[in-house]
């Protein structure tokens, strides 16, 4: 790959994915998603999945509805094109460090985060975030998660399924082949890469049963909810993250269960159904807006996004 104008290439390839909202694109995804929950399904330890971030805030669970354009991933990704014009960085100087270290590195912060070559806004990690993938989460019992650790990882070579931090050099070339094909109306033959979670059973069975608990709180308080969630995650290795996750937000924007064992599945619906007729569609969606970055209010400023929401909501109630 040429690695000069690398901004400029990420940020054109993501946004030629976003733009192209296509029947093709949405059959694509669905297929990316289905082959994961079907590798999963054959592990023994598996009480479920469930997806969270893009496609799972656009789209209903089976994949029905219109996959919009969403105009704040452009602006994020001409963000970095503009990072790129005044840094003056023509040649990425992280590309031969990758493809000569990468094999080495732990992860792509602990060596990346101390170096001086390239501004932060510009290392490894920021350059792909501008990357479609898709998050996927495996839930098993907590005495099993490191053995469904070692098989998803024995899964995912098999079926060449990785994450993007593995080879980032590889990711932006394998992101530029399924943009092309999408265009050129043809089915990838690439996946996308998938960030892949395992939390444990009783962990996720106490976050439900909290959810009304923390919004009956922030309501009374006026505060943002807030519950963290802290799975382990697949990097360069299974680790588990510096920062948590705020499980209200992904609860309310965009978790879509598959394949969960009936109790589980029983109190997700029961939670939904009591927040859907406690709270008003506005009040939920003030939840939503605050419990994200900034970029999700911006995000959600599209018109689809937002109905999308409000059915998700409405579709609790029973």
């Amino acid at each position: 790959m040429d690695n000069t104008f690398i901004c400029n290439k990420v940020a054109g390839l993501s946004n030629r994915f976003e733009t192209c909202n296509t029947e093709l694109k949405k059959r694509y995804i669905a297929k990316n998603i289905t082959l994961f929950n079907t590798l999963i399904s054959s592990m023994l330890n598996s009480k479920g999945t469930f997806g969270t971030g893009y496609p799972f805030y656009a789209l209903e669970k089976n994949f029905k509805g219109t996959l919009p354009v969403i105009h704040e991933q452009i602006r994020y990704n001409n963000q970095l094109k503009q990072e790129g014009e005044q840094s003056n960085h023509i040649i990425w100087p992280c590309y031969e460090c990758l493809r000569d270290n990468g094999d080495e590195m732990p992860d792509l912060k602990k060596v990346c985060n101390s170096c001086k070559k390239i501004e932060p806004s510009l290392k490894p990690r920021k350059i792909i975030n501008r990357l479609p993938d898709i998050d996927m989460w495996v839930v098993c019992n907590e005495c099993n998660i490191q053995a469904a650790a070692d098989e998803l990882i024995s899964l995912f070579e098999e079926n060449n399924i990785q994450p993007s931090d593995i080879n980032p050099i590889q990711t932006i070339e394998d992101i530029s082949d399924i943009v092309n094909d999408l265009e050129n109306d043809t089915m990838p033959k690439k996946l996308l890469p998938i960030d892949a979670h395992i939390i444990g059973y009783s962990s996720l069975f106490s976050l439900l049963k909290l959810v009304p608990a923390i919004l009956k709180f922030s309501s009374e308080t006026d505060t943002i909810p807030y519950l963290p969630i802290h799975p382990l995650s697949y990097r360069k290795v299974w680790q588990y993250d510096d920062v948590a996750y705020n499980f209200i937000h992904d609860f309310l924007s965009s978790f879509t269960e598959f394949n969960f064992d009936p109790e589980l599945e029983k109190l997700l619906l029961e939670t939904r159904s009591f927040v859907a007729n406690q709270y008003s569609k506005e009040q939920l969606y003030d939840y939503l807006i605050m419990t994200g970055p900034k970029s999700v209010k911006e995000r959600h400023k599209t018109s689809l996004l937002k109905d999308r929401f409000e059915e998700r909501i409405h579709s609790w109630k029973n």
